[in-house]
């Protein structure tokens, strides 16, 4: 059990991570905070999944799916957006950084000593995922309305910008500023996506790529963090089911291109916390 000085310096930590969510807007009370930014992706159908030959078998078939007009955060939930919700008493606290090399506590950004409170949070499960955006007034968005809204609709774009390749302008993923901080850290390198360097050898802050933007200017729909969805996993052809929910998106340790197409799916159990793990919100 943590000592009593231990515990006033996770309260004082949490109080100075929910100011700063709420500063300028008075109390946070049970509605979120200063950033609420939403955009408004109009209803349609489109083509979900791909039958491209750099596609997953759990992304066929190809199929038409229709949509109806929502709205999604611009950017993935932060650091000091999700402390606003542990400060209210609704959100219980992710997976903390800790100077551990060789552990994936080392790139979690709760409690981390820059702050990052800009950064998106990670380390998180899908129930703290949910219990936020509830919170907040929101939801998950369900697989379809996320890659409806990472592919342009019914423009069917490969990735969020459009059919260009990856590159260090458009999305935080592992270029070459990576593979080093991974082994110093003690994991395995892995080849980056590409060899320029894109500033950020972990998560960077919500937004940094205004190049990688969808159509409706949704932000960092690839790389940074895998966002989960309100989903459970199952294949197209409703042969098999598993006990997942899906996630979206590619993240900050991508080296493979193909994980940050629009169509492209991945599935954790529940319950899982991992480095690479945030979300954003629907309504």
């Amino acid at each position: 059990m943590p000592n009593a000085p231990r515990r006033q310096s996770t309260a004082a930590l949490l109080v100075a991570l929910a100011g700063a969510a709420c500063a300028g807007i008075g109390d946070c009370g049970s509605r979120p905070r200063a950033r609420d930014e939403m955009i408004r992706i109009p209803g349609g159908s489109f083509a979900m999944g791909s039958e491209d030959r750099d596609a997953n078998e759990n992304e066929r078939p190809a199929h038409v799916v229709k949509v109806a007009t929502f709205r999604l955060d611009k950017t993935e939930v932060t650091v000091a957006d999700y402390a606003a919700c542990v400060a209210a008493g609704t959100c219980g606290e992710p997976e903390a950084y800790r100077q551990e090399r060789g552990d994936f506590h080392s790139f979690c950004n709760w409690r981390h000593p820059e702050g990052r409170q800009d950064h998106p949070i990670n380390c998180v499960d899908f129930a703290q995922a949910t219990a936020f955006c509830a919170w907040a007034g929101k939801r998950l968005p369900s697989e379809e309305e996320w890659e409806y809204a990472a592919r342009g609709g019914a423009e069917g774009r490969k990735y969020p910008w459009g059919n260009a390749e990856p590159d260090p302008s458009r999305l935080n993923a592992c270029g070459g500023e990576c593979p080093p901080n991974l082994i110093a850290q003690r994991f395995f390198g892995v080849a980056p996506m590409y060899p320029a360097n894109d500033a950020w050898p972990e998560t960077a802050p919500v937004g940094s790529f205004p190049a990688g933007a969808s159509k409706q200017g949704v932000m960092d729909l690839a790389g940074n963090v895998w966002e989960w969805t309100a989903t459970p996993y199952g294949t197209y052809d409703g042969r098999s089911h598993e006990d997942k929910r899906v996630l979206r998106g590619g993240s900050w340790g991508g080296g493979d291109p193909r994980t940050e197409r629009a169509s492209n799916r991945f599935r954790l159990e529940a319950n899982a916390r991992g480095q690479f793990l945030g979300f954003r919100c629907a309504r």
